[in-house]
């Protein structure tokens, strides 16, 4: 067998939050035929398994893994087509994703530049639809390159097919753990980029006098915004923005506007965002800052004094620290709005 596997791996540092026991078995995977490997090795032994990428989205339990944690390190970065006015480029699962935004960037193709600065692998970013200042990462994929567990072969499955929405996928929801991602297919617009029509986005080329941006600068901008808004992981352990922005009725959101009259439809504010379906999304960063959890602390756990949506490990924190700060949060934010938050993170 060429494929190595290891025993009794520590998964904390495997993640951006550095919360976890160990992995009982553990293996890096550099090709398809690995993969397929991997499996072979976990069908015969009985195991379970999971997959992970760049770790900035998985919060381990406390408790050893026992069965395989497979570790996405395909690289590649290939355009496979290409016209006047657009470009196709295929990318493995185990590269970084803001670099692979920059070399797309570089390469002055537009269609990702707002996601510049989010953490993780490539793999990674259609199983939850990462998005960020207008963008979702939907809006540029053209297939997903997998490995079908159930099928035991590689198939390519399209954008249709992957049933995006809002922080979902199959990948996440229905077919959880059937398709193993290991390359996507990014299709890339040569045409000029807008300037994201976001409050902080608009407000940062104000500031510089800058009215048509370029590509790069855009991609400036946004690393600049999260900067200011996220704290480095490496600084202070956390999973970046920990809730999704939930989706609400119409009767629930006149509800909030009546109790708070002074928000205002976006885009004259950035809390209430109206829906093409008539529903309502609400900025979960603001909902938790109304309930009085800004900078509060439990245990090893706080949320950030200046971001309201990021949770963070001060150090030795265990996944109940988190979960139980988490559903104090919930249960406050229900209590409140009649609002249900979800988490982005994947908890295992």
């Amino acid at each position: 067998m060429n494929l190595k596997i290891q025993e009794n791996v520590p998964l904390a540092e495997l993640t951006t939050f550095k919360i976890g026991g160990n992995a009982r078995y553990f293996a890096e995977i550099n090709s398809i035929d690995e993969l397929v490997e991997a499996f072979e090795w976990v069908k015969d032994k009985g195991l379970g398994y999971f997959i992970l990428g760049g770790g900035s989205n998985t919060i381990f339990n406390d408790e050893d893994y026992l069965g395989l944690i497979i570790k996405m390190n395909i690289m590649g970065f290939e355009v496979i087509n290409e016209d006047e006015s657009s470009a196709t480029i295929k990318v493995g699962a185990g590269e970084d994703w803001d670099e692979t935004v920059k070399r797309t960037v570089d390469m002055n193709l537009s269609g990702m530049e707002a996601l510049s600065g989010v953490p993780g692998n490539t793999g990674a970013t259609p199983v939850q639809n990462i998005g960020a200042y207008g963008q979702e990462v939907k809006d540029t994929i053209y297939f997903v390159e997998v490995y079908d567990t159930k099928q035991n072969k590689v198939t390519k499955l399209s954008n249709e097919d992957c049933n995006f929405s809002y922080r979902d996928s199959i990948f996440k929801s229905s077919e959880r753990g059937r398709y193993i991602i290991c390359f996507v297919a990014f299709k890339l617009s040569k045409e000029k980029a807008e300037i994201p029509q976001y409050k902080d986005v608009i407000n940062y080329f104000k500031d510089k006098n800058i009215i048509n941006p370029s590509l790069q600068e855009i991609r400036e901008a946004i690393l600049e915004i999260r900067k200011n808004k996220f704290v480095n992981p490496s600084i202070m352990p956390n999973a970046g923005s920990f809730f999704k922005n939930p989706k609400v009725s119409k009767e629930i959101a006149e509800k909030i506007m009546l109790k708070y009259p002074d928000i205002k439809l976006y885009p004259e504010d950035t809390k209430i965002f109206p829906n093409p379906d008539g529903t309502y999304k609400l900025a979960a960063g603001w909902l938790i800052q109304e309930a009085g959890f800004k900078g509060v602390e439990l245990e090893k756990v706080r949320i950030d004094p200046n971001h309201a949506l990021v949770l963070e490990n001060k150090g030795g924190a265990s996944q109940k620290d988190l979960m139980d700060l988490v559903d104090k949060v919930k249960s406050k934010v229900f209590e409140l709005f009649e609002v249900e938050l979800e988490i982005e993170p994947v908890v295992i």
